[in-house]
């Protein structure tokens, strides 16, 4: 009886090794493999806006920073992300905000008129304000300023080296000053005008906001003032995001709607023995935490944890000394509330959370008790994130609470760094007027996300030019495809050969070493250089294809450029047009009918052929037509978003590209075209002015040129031709001064012969 047939045994396959990602960890300040908690869940809260003013790029390099990562996460990892964000929308420096824009617009309303008692209280508020910022340098009177402002610019003022803001209270001041002046100036005309005196208000607006809150910011107990404040912030920053292509956070927490939350939250701190009340505030007994054998205080940052200037400064504005703290370093959980401020029942009294507890609560609240990553700006590291990493550790009595810190690096704006508190920050929108929000994510791409980025035109210059490259290829590729899959008649060659393989194989290589670079703690500039690299290598394979007149294998560079674009939508530099619940409609992107989308093209088409028959028809220069041909592709179409490339052999390739960038090209082209012409002919004037003054220099005969009234008074005598033979004494000129003249002698005929050219003149022999 024959073996029963059967399968042959399978052979596993070796395989070879894969990088596993790996994140650069604040906890260790080392790349960690990344291990989530449960499977692909991961669990990330990141630090949110505390929102009382406009956002500015310094807030763009977290937040764009945050939002490249994850979108790496979802997207290329494919990790399932429940990404929480918070908004501070209870903080010290919004009470403050809000306060003073409700003081100010309240004394502005009700200000009709200039008078000299309105001066006379911008006065007294700049007096205190120069008092308070300059001490023992203050200017005693308005008449002073100007020689303690000299004394400021020469350096003779010591403490201005030690105070980063010591310049913005010097400009604040000055600017004061000059709508004080002008103000008198009104009145002294007998001008009163409510324009008048709201322009001396909003030039003062910081000194005397500041003075109003002193005198009644206890009177300001309208919850409502510090909530439609907050809310209208929160809005506007919203609007930056969606402008810069942030993803919305998943889940969306607001301080304000936890604070039941925070208050137990807080009292568990307490029962565990790591808080403690005094005058009806609650702190954080950073001593006892830190002297537990289960926990550490300051993790982040041990070497800052006596820093009580730092500490201090995550207090906040309005916290003063208090009575009853165990240590300097102890913070807030539980603020008593002071009149002026916003206020919510507790056990320990009317009050308001601290700062560093709303995240540990929130991120509690939707997370649980331990967190896969945490996310925020390194210049909060510490007090706040380690204050948040220590009441979380006493509330749930664990030894580590978030596994993964994640901390970007600070922004510099041409090499300094931007502070809104300096106010040497610009703004998103300021930014975004200049340049595309693809340009700056691009700038960010370019840099790693844990290091100093500066933003300067050297940067987004790189950022531009590599934007300009993939929208070519991109284009180019496109082309490529619709016209070979539009026009080719089918060959049966499958046009995979030597040339090709090569390519495939380059691009195996570097989707490898890009996979690699973003398990290397996401490494977005050494990925974006071989995305550089391939686009160079597909580039190089479609111009030989085209130097020898071969077909490219448009499938091949379909393949590329759908690679590259997929990871241009995974960093957010594209935006992905598709539904984002559902399936796409048939109707088209925009929402518009396809007459609509089409007319534009028509119109374009039907003038050009206008054009072509009236010049036909009335027997025109062909040069006309020529003429005619670059307006449709270098004007009328760039306005459609479409693009000719000319080619050897006369068909040129056609292009659907963004409108919006191709515009902006042509535009700076034609701005970089007008400079030329503008250096040329300032280089023409001057050549010009410069062969003016030479023909004016030959006006003169050389025959004569040695005649002259001033000459004659070294010269008595002259040759034939008018050359000097003897000087002003009667004696012969020496032999070298005889050749000196005979030499200006000879340049003088030329001159002179360029002359009486220049003017249609017979020359003189």
């Amino acid at each position: 009886m024959s073996a029963p047939i059967k399968q042959p045994d399978w052979q596993k396959p070796a395989g070879s090794p894969a990088p596993v990602l790996r994140i650069q960890n604040s906890m260790t300040r080392s790349k960690e493999e990344f291990i989530p908690i449960d499977k692909k869940q991961v669990g990330w809260y990141s630090c949110g806006p505390t929102v009382y003013d406009k956002s500015h790029m310094g807030h763009a390099r977290a937040y764009i920073t945050f939002d490249i990562l994850r979108r790496i996460m979802e997207d290329y990892f494919k990790y399932d992300v429940l990404y929480v964000m918070n908004i501070t929308d209870i903080d010290d420096k919004i009470i403050r905000e809000a306060r003073y824009k409700y003081l100010f617009d309240s004394l502005k309303t009700k200000t009709t008129s200039l008078s000299a008692e309105l001066l006379n209280e911008v006065q007294e508020a700049w007096q205190a304000y120069v008092n308070a910022k300059f001490k023992s340098h203050a200017p005693k009177s308005l008449e002073d300023f100007e020689t303690f402002a000299n004394k400021y610019q020469s350096g003779g003022i010591a403490e201005a080296a030690e105070e980063l803001k010591y310049d913005l209270f010097v400009k604040t001041a000055t600017r004061t000053v000059a709508a004080i002046k002008t103000a008198r100036a009104e009145l002294e005309k007998g001008t009163t005008s409510q324009d008048s005196a709201h322009a001396l208000l909003d030039q003062s607006k910081d000194i005397v906001a500041a003075a109003l809150d002193s005198k009644d910011g206890q009177t300001v107990t309208d919850p409502k003032v510090f909530r439609d404040f907050a809310a209208y912030w929160e809005e506007q920053y919203f609007v930056d995001m969606d402008a810069l292509n942030i993803r919305r956070p998943d889940i969306l927490t607001r301080v304000s709607e936890y604070v039941p939350e925070i208050a137990t939250y807080i009292e568990k701190i307490v029962e565990n023995g790591f808080a403690y009340e005094a005058d009806g505030s609650v702190y954080f007994d950073t001593v006892g935490f830190g002297k537990h054998p289960n926990h550490n205080y300051a993790k982040l940052e041990p070497w800052s944890a006596g820093n009580t200037k730092l500490v201090q400064e995550g207090e906040g504005d309005l916290t003063g000394e208090v009575k009853g703290k165990k240590h300097p370093a102890d913070f807030a959980l539980w603020k008593k509330s002071k009149a002026g401020e916003p206020a919510w029942p507790s056990k320990w009294g009317e009050g308001r959370p601290g700062w560093h507890i709303e995240c540990s609560v929130m991120a509690s609240e939707v997370l649980g008790d331990s967190l896969d990553i945490h996310t925020g700006g390194i210049d909060l590291a510490f007090p706040h994130h380690d204050n948040e990493l220590a009441q979380s550790e006493a509330h749930y009595n664990c030894s580590q609470w978030v596994n993964y810190f994640i901390h970007a690096g600070h922004l510099h704006i041409e090499g300094q760094k931007m502070s809104k508190s300096l106010k040497n920050f610009v703004t998103i929108q300021e930014a975004l007027l200049q340049y595309t929000p693809a340009q700056i994510r691009l700038m960010f791409l370019l840099h790693h996300w844990d290091s100093v980025l500066d933003f300067s035109s050297g940067s987004l210059t790189e950022a531009k030019n590599i934007e300009t490259a993939i929208h070519n290829f991109l284009a180019n590729v496109k082309a490529v495809v619709q016209e070979q899959s539009g026009e080719q008649a089918f060959t049966g060659a499958h046009n995979y050969r030597v040339a090709e393989k090569a390519l495939m194989n380059r691009f195996r290589e570097k989707q490898d070493a890009i996979h690699a670079s973003l398990c290397d703690s996401f490494n977005t500039p050494a990925a974006m250089n071989e995305i550089r690299e391939l686009i160079s290598i597909a580039n190089a394979y479609y111009q030989e294809k085209a130097k020898t007149k071969e077909l490219p294998n448009a499938e091949m560079l379909g393949k590329i450029a759908k690679y590259v674009t997929h990871m241009m939508r995974t960093f957010g530099v594209f935006t992905d047009t598709n539904a984002v619940i559902g399936h796409s409609t048939g109707a088209l992107a925009d929402g518009k009918s396809l007459e609509d989308s089409l007319l534009p093209y028509l119109r374009v088409l039907s003038s050009f052929r206008d054009t072509v028959r009236d010049l036909a028809q009335n027997q025109g220069d062909y040069k006309e037509l020529l003429k005619l041909s670059d307006k449709l592709r270098d004007e009328d179409l760039v306005e459609l978003g479409v693009v000719l490339d000319d080619r050897e052999d006369g068909k040129a390739l056609v292009k659907l590209v963004d409108k919006e960038l191709l515009i902006k090209q042509r535009d700076e082209k034609r701005q970089r075209e007008a400079a030329k012409l503008k250096e040329k002919e300032a280089r023409l004037k001057a050549e010009a002015a410069k062969r003016a003054e030479k023909l004016a220099k030959g006006k003169v005969a050389p025959s004569e040129m040695f005649k002259t009234e001033e000459q004659r008074k070294e010269y008595s005598e002259w040759d034939q031709e008018g050359i000097p033979t003897k000087d002003a004494a009667g004696e012969p000129l020496s032999k070298s001064r005889r050749k000196k003249v005979e030499k200006e002698f000879a340049t003088q005929g030329k001159l002179h012969a360029e002359y009486l050219a220049s003017v249609g003149a017979p020359s003189s022999k």
